[in-house]
């Protein structure tokens, strides 16, 4: 893989007025000039940037966002161009045609099932020498780096995580569960009493209880970097790890616990927050499988509502799938790389510092930075986080996908396969993208 040099660091960048309204992609405007005349009345080329971005509903990253960027065109004369769709609505293929097309944008955010594909084409800088990566911790500098390369700057640390409705709970005598065997109970005696125990969503709900049931005995393993390397080597499958995931999601299919007559079509076509916090904050269901950052969302949706937030139910215990809320990206082919780095030095640190001021409810990403939770409803959480070893969503140190084929097997097990249809499937991806990492 090819790895950049780095370039000093000078200048740059404005936003657009539209950051959360959602500007289609496809735009002719990448790289753009403009003359503006300095104060002796000379020309001057004013250099425009781009920067691509998914845009996702009420998430409180993108109004810290908006804040951010409000303040840095405020300090600096060149400009930056945004363009953003949400997730589902193609952001990931949109992102890798405009790089594959050589007009791709010069700072990119990049979803973590993107990350290989990506580094597959080489459209990630190395930023392994800005500042901003030195500072980061250990939990984050893992996440940010791939093969030879830091590809992103974090922007900060989630977790996707279960909220619990206390109040449903408490209608049928149930307390918070502290293991599977403790959820499964209380699913099965909501569902007896007609009460639909699990919010259904696309991403969350799919990949996040199965990927915890799935890989928890690995990454909770003392020896697991050398079985993370037996699995890029294909010595082990990653079926056989999953299998147990894979089973837990067809059960809880098949008892109703996400509601009758779920099928893989219906659940692909739900959005994340469309259906699933409603449902949980109104009652209609116990459980919601989603990150912490959604917190606010939640709230927003009902102020009166007892819940908590805390770790995901497995065998023995909870734990916590953490993920980089956002990998903010350099194009190593734009035509404006020291205002690119400039742009994600400045907007790292102001993200981080703002968050850390308003008590958000993230994660940290630097060292030495005191840590204040932001909201006690995931104290839960916050302590299984501090507990002990947790599970990316996408560990970037395995050589083929996981968050994505995950979701994408789970869909098939709503329309009907088996829990080892699923695990087979599975290991001949695994040797399939092993065979392409290779090339």
């Amino acid at each position: 893989m090819r790895k950049c040099k780095r370039v000093s660091l000078y200048a740059a960048a404005f936003l657009c007025a539209g950051f959360l309204s959602g500007c289609q992609a496809g735009s002719d405007n990448l790289g753009n000039q403009v003359t503006v005349q300095d104060d002796a009345g000379q020309k001057q080329e004013e250099r425009i940037l781009t920067f691509f971005a998914p845009v996702e509903g009420k998430s409180s990253g993108a109004v810290s966002y908006r804040e951010m960027i409000d303040r840095y065109n405020g300090e600096h004369s060149s400009k930056l161009v945004f363009e953003g769709i949400a997730t589902a609505d193609g952001y990931d293929r949109y992102l890798e045609e405009r790089l594959d097309a050589g007009a791709g944008d010069d700072v990119f955010i990049v979803n973590e099932d993107s990350v290989k594909p990506l580094y597959s084409k080489n459209h990630f800088y190395d930023l392994s020498a800005l500042p901003a990566f030195e500072k980061l911790n250990a939990n984050a500098k893992s996440e940010a780096v791939i093969g030879d390369i830091a590809y992103c700057i974090p922007m900060n640390m989630t977790a996707y995580a279960l909220y619990v409705n206390l109040d449903v709970l408490e209608k049928y005598g149930l307390t918070p569960p502290k293991d599977l065997e403790d959820f499964n109970t209380c699913c099965e005696t909501m569902k007896e009493q007609g009460q639909t125990p699990i919010s259904l969503s696309r991403w969350h709900a799919t990949a996040v209880p199965t990927i915890a049931n799935g890989l928890y005995k690995l990454y909770n393993a003392s020896d697991h970097p050398e079985q993370i390397e037996k699995l890029n080597t294909g010595e082990l499958q990653i079926g056989d790890y999953m299998l147990e995931g894979f089973g837990m999601f067809r059960e809880a299919v098949q008892k109703g616990w996400y509601g009758d007559g779920v099928n893989g079509k219906a659940v692909d076509a739900l959005r994340a927050g469309e259906q699933d916090i409603p449902d949980f904050a109104s009652g209609r269901t116990a459980f919601y499988f989603g990150p912490l950052e959604y917190i606010p969302w939640v709230e927003e949706t009902n102020p009166k509502l007892d819940y908590q937030v805390q770790g995901v139910p497995v065998p023995g215990g909870t734990v916590l799938l953490t993920s980089v809320v956002s990998r903010l990206c350099v194009n190593p082919e734009s035509e404006y790389l020291e205002d690119a780095l400039d742009f994600v030095t400045y907007l790292s640190d102001d993200y981080y510092r703002e968050s850390v001021k308003n008590g958000d409810v993230l994660l940290p990403v630097y060292e030495n930075v005191e840590f204040e939770l932001g909201n006690e409803r995931m104290r839960p959480a916050y302590e299984t986080y501090l507990s002990g070893v947790q599970i990316p969503a996408e560990d970037m140190q395995l050589k083929f996908g996981c968050w994505d084929t995950v979701r994408e097997l789970c869909l098939s097990i709503a329309d009907g396969m088996t829990d080892q249809e699923a695990a087979d499937q599975y290991n001949r991806i695994q040797k399939e993208q092993l065979e392409k990492y290779k090339q």
